[in-house]
């Protein structure tokens, strides 16, 4: 593995993140690209790349200024990236229907985690808007992940 191959990726997705994921969002509900490409870098290259890019990555978004809790971004970030690492050359061992709701959970995991400290406020006061914001953000990206199935599917990373 070349440094080159995460390093160029990674800046190209930073960027796609800050300059066009706001011009997608649909109210504070954005896509979150830098989150699919960490799991498509763990499912590459396995749990110890993952984390650490995973991390990394969350770190640059942090200190890019446009996360309001500093921190939570590697915390969330080196989750998926750590859970997607198992997802490593298991295709082919797994049900393809399993291994498809192992990424979806990961991803709705993660999303998870984010809403309840994003949201913390929201979720004491309504529920329902906690949620909504939740299944929102997670359907938004896992929709951007559905496209990305048909172009480049995760069962064809090597």
């Amino acid at each position: 593995m070349k440094w080159t191959e995460l390093v160029i990726p990674g800046l190209f997705i930073w960027l796609i993140q800050l300059l066009i994921a706001d011009f997608l969002a649909i109210e504070t509900i954005r896509p979150d690209f830098v989150a699919i490409l960490v799991l498509y870098w763990a499912v590459k290259y396995g749990r110890t790349v993952g984390t650490l890019s995973g991390f990394l990555m969350g770190l640059l978004i942090d200190l890019s200024g446009t996360a309001s809790f500093f921190g939570l971004s590697p915390m969330i970030y080196s989750i998926t990236g750590y859970l997607g690492g198992y997802l490593m050359g298991t295709y082919s061992r797994l049900n393809p229907l399993y291994f498809s709701i192992s990424w979806i959970a990961i991803l709705t995991l993660q999303f998870m985690i984010f809403c309840v400290v994003q949201y913390q406020d929201i979720w004491v006061t309504n529920p329902q808007l906690f949620f909504g914001k939740w299944i929102g953000t997670t359907l938004y990206t896992l929709s951007f992940v559905g496209i990305l199935q048909v172009i480049y599917p995760f069962h064809k990373i090597t």
